[in-house]
């Protein structure tokens, strides 16, 4: 797998954490945004991956949900890699 598909898959496998984990909470896009400091608007963007989130925004969703970013990136990256997806 090319570098730049290898970092696209990390970029959605930590996409698909965050929506999955806001899911998991029960939480709206909306009040994800207000936790996180963010518009709901880029919310939706980066979880319909119409755009890619910069760190600053990986940073303050992953906060907002009690997430350690270090590790969603450190798992995505492993299956990434591999190959794999959970």
């Amino acid at each position: 797998m090319s570098e730049a598909k290898i970092c696209q898959a990390i970029c959605s496998g930590v996409v698909r954490a965050i929506r999955d984990e806001r899911q998991r909470q029960g939480l709206s896009m909306e009040r994800l945004a207000e936790k996180a400091g963010i518009s709901k608007g880029m919310v939706s963007l980066v979880e319909r991956e119409l755009r890619n989130p910069t760190l600053d925004t990986v940073l303050r969703l992953a906060r907002a949900l009690k997430l350690d970013p270090g590790g969603v990136i450190k798992r995505v990256s492993g299956e990434a890699v591999s190959g794999e997806r959970r």
